[in-house]
């Protein structure tokens, strides 16, 4: 059986200017098609202009590390690859252009990583719970790496967002929300024995221990 090629990529890169950590969807095809594609940050700032030339594709970025531009002209084979990193002049990692799993498990580990700063920050008062919010994070990363988090619309782009006593997950196709409370270790119990987690398509869902069973609200 031939391997289907996923020509739809995710970009994950941080804004030059708000510094925000930014997921986009890159489709090849559309390129090829419309010759430019511009993918600008919620604060205004254009973090990547991706033109077809020449039968390549050329990728401009703007640098959060450097402050600059870069330039980079990948053909149709690189672009395909599962996961693709387009590096800074200084060696950092700029840019991620890959799978959709592998994009939304940087941004987990991304906010795994903020999660630590903010308990450093804010003090460990500021969470209600930080060792469980803590593990209900760590847990969900796994689920993702697992292909695991979906949404019955179909889609997977879904963003996550930290509050101080609660995770949600959000489809940015139909706009489902699931709440997944994390402030105590049977909210804990209940997530670790998840072996996935599905968004309703169009609706706001829970996860906690009070009510194990998924509810509409």
């Amino acid at each position: 059986m031939d391997e289907l090629i996923n020509g739809c990529k995710s970009i994950v890169l941080r804004c030059r200017s708000c510094g925000r950590l930014k997921k986009y969807k890159l489709n090849i095809f559309n390129i090829y098609n419309f010759n430019l594609k511009e993918y600008k940050c919620n604060c205004g700032e254009t973090n990547i202009r991706a033109e077809y030339l020449n039968n390549k594709v050329k990728v401009k970025t703007s640098c959060f590390y450097c402050n600059g531009i870069h330039n980079f002209i990948l053909d149709l084979g690189e672009i395909l690859k599962q996961e693709n990193t387009l590096y800074c002049t200084f060696g950092r990692r700029l840019c991620f252009m890959g799978s959709s799993n592998k994009a939304n498990q940087i941004l987990l580990e991304n906010q795994i990583s903020l999660l630590e700063n903010q308990n450093i920050i804010f003090g460990e008062d500021y969470f209600h719970n930080f060792i469980i919010l803590e593990k209900v994070l760590e847990r969900l990363n796994y689920l993702n790496r697992e292909g695991k988090i979906s949404c019955d619309c179909g889609k997977t782009e879904i963003d996550i967002q930290l509050f101080f006593d609660r995770l949600e997950l959000k489809c940015n196709s139909c706009h489902s929300v699931k709440i997944i409370f994390a402030e105590t270790e049977e909210d804990l119990s209940i997530i670790m024995n998840k072996d996935k987690i599905v968004l309703r398509e169009h609706n706001i869902s829970c996860i906690d221990s009070i009510m194990e069973k998924k509810r509409d609200i």
